[in-house]
């Protein structure tokens, strides 16, 4: 049986992509020193840049680099 987390579910409760998703989370929190504010800003940092990029390609009638 696996190990139950922090509400009680075991790992066997999720679904692969679930599974590969709380990965990622704490590769990013391990990458970060457990620093949670440097993993939002990080992550917000991406988001605002991704937004920007689609809008740009959007409002400009071009994609990404063009």
């Amino acid at each position: 049986m696996a190990e139950p987390d922090d509400e009680g579910q075991g790992l066997d409760d999720f679904t692969e992509q679930e599974k590969a998703l709380l990965r990622r989370v704490d590769e990013l929190i391990a990458v970060h020193g457990g620093d949670l504010r440097a993993v939002i800003e990080t992550l917000l940092m991406a988001y605002d840049d991704r937004v920007e990029q689609v809008s740009f390609g959007f409002v400009r009638g071009r994609g990404r680099g063009g």
